[in-house]
């Protein structure tokens, strides 16, 4: 049985529906998905589908220390400042290895969606506590970050769960003392805290192991089927992060962000990178 855990509200419920599928599809192993719903549309939505442990978001209210998480954040929908969004990623991850103790868990964002077996993202963290994945197009100390916490691995033992315990508590208090060195992009940074504070042996950078795409690497790699070359290393094209995707269904259309960000994808786009995102569309669609 593997965990994976991811959250929405009721914009990215599609997002999550879709993601759902794909673990479907893909996955060799059984699983369950501890997906948060932060409204009662969510809610409604994924309760009582196979797979799915659906936890309203009033479960997590009850924790003494919510109130600190909604104090110091702010909840905007469909916004890349919703930080309220940002630290609930970690707080909900906690929460699940603390009530319903896995033996690990692997968190995922609700964009995400799976074209391999999920088990070889758990399967490359090997023994390790902990397991992250780069960026790929920025390098570690950048602003935004070297690693992404699209797709976070924690086993649940005493270094996963410390590590993981941190990064909650980081999130979403900024008066912590590693605030000033990690504290920026919400909660992606503190991921370059991990080996320094838990140990580099605890830690696997699972690239090595993992083809993966976003709109900020996708233009990094050759292709050849539903492979990618990276740095010279040939992977299978294991999941893509669909980040800030905006669908317009009522017009057949979509665009790859919201503000012109990731122009640069599409500026001479390899065909099989138009491939998954209309694919992508049409997932969502359905």
């Amino acid at each position: 049985m593997k965990h994976y855990c991811t959250l929405s509200d009721k914009n990215y419920l599609k997002r999550g529906i879709v993601l759902l599928d794909s673990l479907k599809r893909t996955s060799s192993e059984d699983f369950i998905l501890y997906y948060l719903c932060m409204d009662e549309e969510t809610y409604v939505g994924v309760s009582g589908i196979e797979n799915v442990k659906a936890i309203p978001l009033s479960e997590l209210e009850s924790e003494h220390d919510f109130d600190i998480l909604k104090k110091n954040t702010q909840y905007i929908p469909n916004s890349s400042d919703c930080t309220f969004c940002f630290a609930l990623g970690s707080y909900f991850t906690e929460y699940i290895v603390r009530k319903y103790g896995p033996p690990d868990v692997l968190y995922i964002d609700a964009d995400i969606i799976f074209y391999q077996d999920p088990k070889l993202v758990v399967d490359a963290a090997r023994d390790k506590s902990i397991g992250i994945i780069l960026h790929r197009h920025v390098p570690l100390g950048h602003h935004v970050g070297g690693y992404n916490v699209g797709v976070v691995y924690f086993r649940n033992d005493d270094v996963g769960y410390k590590c993981l315990k941190w990064w909650r508590d980081c999130v979403m208090d900024p008066t912590n003392e590693w605030f000033e060195q990690y504290g920026r992009v919400g909660d992606q940074v503190y991921l370059e805290g991990f080996a320094p504070l838990f140990g580099e042996s605890n830690v696997a950078v699972l690239d090595d192991m993992i083809g993966h795409g976003a709109p900020w690497n996708l233009s990094l790699y050759q292709y050849d089927g539903d492979e990618i070359v990276w740095k010279r290393r040939r992977q299978k094209m294991v999941f893509i992060h669909f980040s800030h995707f905006t669908p317009d269904f009522e017009n057949d259309t979509y665009s790859i962000d919201r503000s012109g960000e990731w122009d640069c994808v599409l500026s001479n786009p390899h065909p099989r990178v138009i491939e998954y995102y209309d694919d992508y569309f049409e997932r969502l669609k359905k």
